[in-house]
């Protein structure tokens, strides 16, 4: 008894002195967590969120977001846990820039750009020279005021927030795809992106996942316009949101590569269960921690 007292004196402790590294991937009626030891799976979660608390991956009702987040982590033993967290596809925008520099300052180039918000707002959450067209870069960024909405979110939650990115990016980064086809599918909007070496030099909204006639319609209207310019893939590699039910993911009329980081023994399950949904969205964000 008094060395179970001891113990639960010193969580707290712990924890404050020894953070824990949560992975988490945003999504407006999903939180998923992921905890890692080394590339051993210890730690998988999903909170759902009431409507209303987010949308477009934006904080509508920050303070209970924070509440709920915080004493969903504190429950699981996650208390004043270090963040690395992943947008939903639709928070980010992706852009090709004629220069490397910083955003452009002209009045008529920051319209060009047509960014939801003021482009003067935008925060890069990658930028990156595109080398198929030199001069030129990538541009992946999200709205100042969403930055900060989250990182206020983390803040009321107790917890450290290290590292929050784009979709777009961690699907880039778990795919390690140079050359084809991207397609990112998402409960709330899915998305496709065209690379070239490496760089994405294109982006096609599509609707969500469940909605698969629609996806279907888009994804072929797509492709057939880039038939003239580059021949029709053979297969599209596919990054899976962990709110996308794995069993809905094979209705498509095409053939999918899928992003399976426990299939392709990238991770090892150390879970006493079966995995059960997507795994690449957050395989991407934690590879870049993760992998030399």
């Amino acid at each position: 008894m008094v060395l179970a007292g001891v113990q639960e004196r010193l969580g707290p402790l712990q924890a404050w002195l020894f953070p824990q590294r949560v992975y988490l991937e945003l999504q407006d009626q999903t939180i998923t967590a992921m905890v890692l030891s080394g590339r051993r799976l210890t730690w998988l979660d999903q909170l759902t969120l009431p409507p209303g608390l987010c949308a477009g991956g934006r904080p509508l009702n920050g303070q209970a977001l924070a509440d709920l987040l915080g004493d969903w982590l504190v429950e699981r033993g996650y208390a004043g846990a270090r963040i690395w967290a992943v947008l939903p596809g639709a928070a980010s925008e992706l852009r090709l820039l004629k220069s490397s520099a910083a955003l452009p300052v002209m009045p008529k180039e920051l319209e060009a750009l047509r960014l939801p918000w003021p482009a003067e707002t935008a925060v890069d959450l990658l930028r990156a020279p595109l080398p198929s067209c030199p001069g030129s870069s990538v541009s992946v960024a999200v709205e100042a005021a969403l930055l900060e909405d989250w990182i206020e979110v983390f803040a009321d939650a107790g917890l450290g927030l290290d590292a929050l990115e784009a979709a777009p990016v961690c699907a880039l980064r778990g795919v390690g795809l140079q050359s084809g086809w991207l397609l990112g599918l998402e409960p709330e909007q899915s998305w496709l992106l065209r690379l070239e070496q490496g760089s994405p030099t294109w982006q096609w909204r599509l609707p969500p996942w469940a909605e698969h006639e629609a996806l279907q319609a888009e994804l072929d209207q797509c492709l057939s316009y880039w038939q003239s310019r580059a021949p029709r893939p053979s297969a599209i590699a596919v990054v899976a949101s962990a709110a996308v039910p794995a069993s809905g993911l094979g209705a498509l009329r095409v053939e999918l590569e899928w992003m399976d980081p426990l299939a392709a023994g990238e991770l090892e399950n150390g879970l006493s269960h079966p995995v059960e949904v997507p795994l690449g969205l957050i395989w991407g964000l934690a590879a870049a921690e993760v992998q030399p």
